[in-house]
């Protein structure tokens, strides 16, 4: 087995310890052995100087030792130096009390313990193999009369026999060796513990922080809540999703930030469920949360609430579901269209004839409503086959975008509601798109004349169109986008219309089908680009939408 190392700071704590317990065992163990060995004797016939410089000595190299402990580099040959000179001293104590009479042999054992405490089994053996050469040595010495009786305190009457010797150092050797033993074990089982225990702690710390940064990166919201309902941990991502940082949320009652999470009778539900609310973010922007709230263990965690922003979701649930209202109309559109249209066609050329051979004023004037709301019936049947029909791939071909937006533009600038309208295009550059140019310039009218009729007293329309930045969204063949924004300053859109504005026959002029813009989302889906509508707090609108621009070399 390895020899236990231990720290630097702890060696040293340790040897300052062990210079404190050396001090008092060696006054305490001197003055029980003076008081045994002396208790038959009349003391004004002893001689206690060895005594007093044993003691003193003990405190002088104490002091020394514990002023050079915090400078010396190499602590373990200081440590093995102070055990040789405690042995040392030892021999000497043991010479002065006596000798092979002497009960201070017990001091050696201590020294072998302290030994193996402070660096372990090796340093107990070590110990025990100077205590036992010194201590035989003396014995030696004294039994053959060798050493002056002069500083003994308590000489014997007559010479111990030579085999009681012999016993009594081969015993106390014996005794040295299997207190270093034991002891050495004991110290480095209960080294080998601790440390084990140190490195458990430190397993503990790297997995609390490892969950810690776990819980900081993952992609949802979450915080929790004490027994008072005031948020306790708030981690990255709800910093994100909320725009609120633990500093704004920190020990805040949990309805000020999120109004109605656990009045609703949340806090009651079982099994992990889910739920949906509104709540606005510290900017004031309003989004869906969807959070679920389960129980803690008490106290700062009462309750541990995970929750998303599913405010993309939403509008992708939103455009989904008018989309596929868009896909049954359109598949009902082509048969109603289709049977109606006919029937339109001969009541328009019948009346036509009646009204050509009649000559009273008022059925030429009752011909007349009938012929307007026959063209009006066969314009919306023309809107519900544009609207369900988009051109097909084989019926596309390359679209100079700029080119249409100047057609439509000429047009709109000669209608009666573009009077009083000042239009300002802003196109930069010419965008070759793959489509149908006849549906495109569909959409690019239906947007303006929208645009007019919204500006009914007047106003300016504007008409951009550049090419998307690079890198910042690209279809798969890394083409890029054309983004064209139609803006007015008319009347705007109210927030509660935005969300239906796209849908088929929604609409807020009076004599409105509500197939325009539903018949531009579904041209603008069709030409795989997207449309997107905004209203300024002030009024107005705009239109954005994006168009995927032709690859290099492309052909149709």
């Amino acid at each position: 087995m390895q020899p236990q190392q231990y720290p630097r700071e702890a060696l040293r704590a340790r040897l300052l310890a062990m210079m404190v317990l050396r001090v008092v065992l060696a006054l305490a163990f001197l003055g029980v052995t003076a008081w045994f060995q002396l208790r038959g004797s009349s003391f004004a016939l002893l001689n206690f100087y060895p005594l007093y410089f044993v003691a003193a000595t003990v405190g002088i190299l104490t002091i020394l030792y514990a002023l050079l402990v915090g400078r010396v580099r190499n602590l373990k040959l200081f440590t093995y130096a102070q055990l040789t000179v405690d042995t040392a001293l030892a021999t000497l104590v043991v010479y002065i009390t006596g000798g092979t009479e002497s009960y201070m042999h017990a001091l050696y054992p201590l020294i072998v313990i302290g030994a193996a405490i402070l660096l372990g089994k090796r340093a107990g053996f070590y110990a025990a193999s100077v205590s036992s050469i010194a201590y035989g040595v003396l014995i030696d010495l004294d039994f053959y009369g060798m050493l002056p009786a002069g500083y003994k305190l308590v000489a014997p009457a007559f010479a111990p026999p030579w085999k009681y010797v012999f016993v009594t150092v081969s015993t106390n050797i014996l005794a040295f060796f299997t207190v270093a033993y034991l002891t050495g074990y004991l110290a480095e089982r209960a080294a080998r513990v601790e440390r084990e225990l140190e490195e458990k702690e430190i397993d503990y710390e790297r997995l609390e922080a490892l969950n810690r940064q776990i819980i900081e990166n993952i992609t949802s919201g979450i915080m929790t809540l004490d027994d008072r309902m005031r948020i306790t941990s708030f981690n990255r991502e709800a910093e994100s999703v909320t725009g609120y940082t633990l500093r704004d949320v920190y020990y805040r009652d949990v309805e000020e930030v999120f109004p109605g999470m656990i009045r609703k009778g949340h806090l009651a539900a079982q099994g992990g469920r889910r739920f949906e609310e509104r709540f606005r973010k510290k900017t004031g922007e309003e989004i869906y949360l969807g959070f679920s709230i389960s129980q803690g263990q008490g106290g700062e965690v009462e309750r541990i609430i995970i929750f998303q922003d599913l405010t993309r979701l939403k509008h992708m649930e939103e455009a989904l579901r008018r989309d596929e209202r868009m896909k049954a109309l359109g598949e009902v559109s082509i048969g109603i269209a289709h049977e109606i249209r006919n029937p339109l066609a001969s009541i328009s050329g019948s009346i036509q004839l009646l009204r050509a051979e009649s000559a009273e004023n008022e059925n030429r004037r009752l011909m007349d409503i009938i012929l307007s709301e026959t063209d009006r019936l066969n314009s919306l049947i023309t809107d519900y086959l544009l609207f369900a029909r988009p051109a097909r791939e084989a019926e596309r071909d390359a679209v100079d975008l700029s080119t249409v937006i100047d057609e439509t533009l000429r047009l709109v600038r000669n209608c009666p509601e573009a009077s009083n309208v000042t239009i300002e295009p802003m196109i930069s550059g010419r965008f070759s798109i793959i489509g149908d140019h006849r549906q495109l310039g569909q959409v690019f009218w239906n947007l303006f004349l929208n645009a007019l009729h919204a500006m009914e007293g007047g106003g300016t329309l504007t008409v951009t169109a550049r090419r998307w930045p690079e890198g910042a969204l690209q279809d798969e063949s890394g083409a890029g986008f054309v983004e064209i924004n139609v803006s007015d300053t008319g009347r705007g859109i109210r927030p509660e219309d935005a969300a239906r504005i796209f849908d088929p026959f929604f609409s807020t002029r009076e004599r409105g089908t509500g197939l325009g813009l539903a018949i531009v989302h579904r041209i603008i889906e069709s030409h795989n680009g997207t449309i997107e509508v905004s209203s300024g707090e002030n009024g107005g609108a705009s239109f954005r939408i994006l168009l995927p621009l032709e690859r290099e070399g492309m052909g149709v």
